[in-house]
């Protein structure tokens, strides 16, 4: 059989740890299609919508740490992937988007769903490239996954004619280009050290720059060494366990003003894995730029990341695991005052403190994810999609390192189904609970039938209020009593499961939650568990009383 830059592609995947990959077909590139026919070494999975392929493929680079792949005819399929472009550049994952392209004749000429991806994409994209000749097949290939993942990493788009994915190539061996990684000097670690021990408030803000299980092991042994509280920022809750007395909490959107209080004391902040943006900055408001400005220690791979928006006192342009290693091999103790450990709790508390016997009756999301919580197996997986409903999960579940955390950590709708597929694929042993709201759902709640094809033990909790939720509520704060454009009209969760094959069960009132959740894990997935409420039933789970 001749060998082809089709087979050329997939053989680079292969050799850069790609093994799966996410995909709606297209005649574009159906060469590719039959290159992967019968691969032991890549799994392809077949989505209903691209958009839902692209944020499945991110879900999965976030549990490999390598590029996902996404595989996406031109046109409309690139533009249904886009929300995937965006979420990779905006949350830092790094992302491989395949385009089939028009062939190479007709290239410029207005072709039928002809675009030019690096203007389509313009501002998104790392890197862009077409594959316009057999020749250069694998330097465009190894290329592309350098510069998904390097730096910062993010999405990178290939552009694939079908003219040219037929053509033979010399079979050689796949080039790999080597990954450039920042180190970190003991120098350095070691001064960070120093300015923790002359600090009164340290706090540590760690962000999802590496999320290997080795890391979190190394950095649970640094913060027991330093004795600092942790921060974690938006949707990396899983990175350092909640039941360790030096957790201070997760911050993200519209955090509490427990955790800007807390922020706002420190006087010195030291950035782990954070590009220190939006929501990990609390708006830009942190560190403090003004006459009594905060210290600033800034961690990242990037250098163009750091001193971006605020006055760094120390800048470090490292990973985080490489930092960790080095401040480990420090060996010394720093030690932080009783009293700010004390006060760092407290925030903890005020922002995730939570009460089960205080629940409302009609807080029927609180009794639902208090059975949950109760009954999720400690490495259980959990993917949140965007949404109020999120914050039940973040407040209620004690995560660990043991846990794995897919969350829309950029506010994008729709990913919470995807994710939990890519989870149950990657992991089919583990427990998986994919959170999801009415809204979220009927975007890309289409693949929970991937998740019956693929027999996947898949559990997904729909939110049902009726209402695209978050936006309700900020129209009812800003504007009261007058609701416009966000209820919805919804079929019965419980039934559409069950038309695509899956298991479904209710939960309309608080009483029986345990008895109803308990029947829903007990059976083998997928399965959807409805939970009904009021939109103007606790819009967001209560304070606690602490």
């Amino acid at each position: 059989m001749v060998y082809r830059v089709a087979d050329a592609i997939v053989d680079s995947m292969v050799a850069h740890g790609a093994d799966r990959g996410f995909s709606v077909p297209g005649e574009s590139f159906l060469a590719l299609l039959d290159a992967l026919h019968a691969r032991a070494d890549f799994d392809l999975v077949t989505c209903r919508h691209e958009g839902s392929a692209a944020l499945a493929a991110i879900a999965d680079a976030k549990l490999t740490g390598r590029p996902g792949v996404v595989m996406a005819s031109r046109g409309p399929g690139a533009f249904n992937a886009a929300i995937g472009v965006h979420v990779a550049s905006e949350e830092a994952i790094p992302l491989i988007l395949l385009i089939g392209q028009v062939d190479r004749p007709n290239l410029g000429k207005g072709a039928v769903q002809e675009i030019d991806t690096s203007t389509a994409f313009s501002g998104l994209l790392k890197w862009s490239a077409r594959i316009d000749r057999a020749e250069s097949v694998a330097e465009i290939m190894a290329r592309a996954f350098v510069a998904a993942a390097s730096g910062t990493p993010g999405p990178v788009a290939v552009e694939l004619p079908e003219d040219v994915l037929t053509e033979a190539v010399q079979q050689r061996p796949v080039r790999v280009h080597g990954l450039a990684v920042p180190t970190v000097s003991a120098e350095d670690a070691t001064r960070v050290r120093e300015l923790i021990a002359a600090a009164s408030r340290p706090l540590l803000i760690v962000g999802g720059e590496c999320r290997s299980a080795e890391f979190r092991r190394d950095l649970h042994d640094l913060v027991g060494l330093w004795d600092v509280p942790v921060v974690l920022t938006n949707k990396n809750q899983d990175q350092f366990s909640n039941l360790d007395p030096h957790w201070a909490g997760q911050i993200g959107f519209f955090a509490s003003p427990a955790h800007a209080a807390l922020v706002g004391e420190a006087d010195l902040l030291i950035a782990l894995g954070s590009r220190m943006g939006d929501l990990s900055s609390l708006g830009f408001a942190f560190p403090r730029q003004d006459e009594s400005p905060q210290r600033l220690v800034h961690v990242y791979p990037d250098a163009g990341m750091i001193g971006r928006h605020f006055h760094t006192d120390l800048p470090i342009v490292s990973s985080s695991h490489a930092f960790v290693r080095a401040a480990l091999r420090d060996g010394e103790r720093a030690a932080t005052s009783p009293g700010w450990m004390r006060r760092a709790a407290e925030a903890a508390q005020g922002a995730h403190g939570w009460q089960p016997a205080e629940v409302a009756p009609d807080d029927v999301m609180g009794h639902a994810v208090t059975a949950l919580s109760r009954l999720a197996r400690p490495d259980a997986i959990l993917t949140t999609d965007s949404g109020n409903f999120a914050s039940w999960v973040h407040r209620i579940f004690r995560m660990t390192p043991a846990n794995r955390l897919l969350g829309s950590a950029c506010g994008a709708m729709g990913t919470g189904v995807p994710s939990g597929v890519a989870a149950a694929l990657r992991h089919p042993g583990r427990q998986v609970l994919a959170f999801v709201g009415d809204g979220g759902f009927l975007m890309n709640g289409n693949e929970l039938i991937t998740a019956v094809d693929r027999r996947l033990d898949l559990r997904v909790i729909v939110s049902n209020n009726g209402s695209y939720g978050t936006i309700r509520t900020h129209q009812q704060r800003h504007f009261p009593g007058r609701v416009s454009g966000t209820d919805l009209a919804n079929p019965d969760f419980c039934r559409l499961a069950e038309a695509f094959g899956a298991r479904g069960f209710k939960i309309e009132n608080g009483r029986d939650a345990v008895g109803i959740v308990e029947q829903a894990m007990a059976v083998p997935g997928p399965v959807v568990i409805e939970v009904c409420s009021h939109p103007d039933v606790s819009a967001v789970p209560p304070k606690s009383k602490n």
